[in-house]
């Protein structure tokens, strides 16, 4: 395979592991069948360019390839080829990662060949998910490297339509935002609203867990009924001003605040109304932590599964992300997706 192709993506989240309120692991159920006319969700949708791909990575940079070990191979059309990757960090345009060290990242490639990784070559990676496994590796180039600055520039859901920088809350147009108010030193703005492009800073940090369900049912539910909670914490020991966690008072506006990705769409959460006055970036004490419960069932405009399968949700927070998938059994879930739409 040639060096410039990019890679084969594969998705990792249907290989892991979920972990149940009473704790241990224990495998996630198999996706269920699929009936004539009803595809996976998500299938159809155009291929990502790589300013989105950069746009919605959990982390972005580029590294040094030290080491391949390879893994099994799954027994599919095309085959799947796992493997854990050594790297030296470089740059970093987004994400946890700290040049000069060294990572250990597994990546799994469905392609009809092996990848081909030579040693010691520079790539620029992007990872998503809890467990920061690869979602993309390819040889970096300097446009490749330009596009990836350009990218990270922005909150995560942002896109750019040609010069110009559209939030998730665009649709909301002018009452987006208050007109003229300020928040933190943001050098771009949504086009549409002019919404700030706010980040939430170093030491801050966005997790994800779902909510136990009022009643657990065995192959049915058991990431619960599409209800998680979103917290924020002030892991450093100083106080933090955090824009992108904008508050009313010490109301945090968390609909305002928050956008989801889910089936490469990004929108903001259902009840987002806009902003009537000039919101403040909330300020967190040392160690704190504050959170919000957030029902996926009522995002718009999602292909969801028919029979059983799994369905990943992005949450993001200026630059930081969280991702937790949901195994969505129709049967089940399609009545309570009826009554969260219904307010009941």
């Amino acid at each position: 395979m040639a060096m410039g192709r990019t890679f084969a993506l594969v998705t990792v989240a249907a290989l892991s592991l979920s972990t149940h309120a009473a704790g241990g692991a224990v495998p996630r159920p198999m996706p269920g069948p699929m009936l004539p006319g009803r595809g996976r969700p998500g299938r159809g949708q155009k291929k990502e360019t790589p300013l989105q791909r950069f746009g919605q990575a959990q982390a972005v940079f580029t590294a040094k390839l030290l080491d391949v070990r390879w893994g099994p191979v799954a027994n599919s059309l095309p085959p799947i080829y796992s493997s854990t990757l050594t790297l030296e960090v470089a740059q970093v345009f987004r994400g946890p990662f700290e040049p000069n060290a060294k990572v250990s990242l597994n990546y799994s490639a469905r392609q009809m060949q092996r990848p081909d990784l030579p040693l010691n070559g520079t790539f620029i990676l992007t990872t998503k998910g809890a467990a920061q496994a690869i979602q993309s590796i390819e040889v970096s180039t300097p446009a490749l490297i330009e596009t990836a600055r350009l990218a990270t520039a922005l909150p995560l859901g942002w896109s750019m339509k040609g010069d110009k920088a559209v939030s998730p809350w665009a649709a909301l147009g002018k009452k987006a935002w208050p007109a003229g108010a300020k928040v933190g030193d943001a050098k771009l703005t949504c086009t549409a609203t002019g919404r700030p492009a706010l980040f939430a800073g170093a030491g801050i940090t966005l997790s994800v867990a779902p909510v136990p369900p009022a009643k657990k049912i065995k192959w049915t539910n058991p990431d619960g009924d599409g209800q998680f909670t979103l917290t924020v914490t002030n892991t450093t020991k100083e106080k933090q001003t955090v824009p992108a966690l904008l508050a009313d008072g010490n109301d945090i506006l968390w609909s305002e605040c928050l956008a989801v990705i889910c089936q490469g769409k990004t929108q903001p959460l259902p009840k987002a109304r806009g902003i009537a006055s000039p919101p403040k970036p909330a300020v967190l004490a040392p160690g704190q932590s504050v959170s919000t419960i957030v029902n996926a069932l009522t995002l718009k405009g999602l292909q969801w599964p028919r029979g059983g399968y799994r369905i990943n949700f992005q949450f993001c927070l200026g630059e930081l992300s969280a991702t937790q998938s949901m195994y969505y059994m129709s049967r089940h879930h399609d009545t309570l997706r009826q009554e969260a739409n219904e307010g009941k």
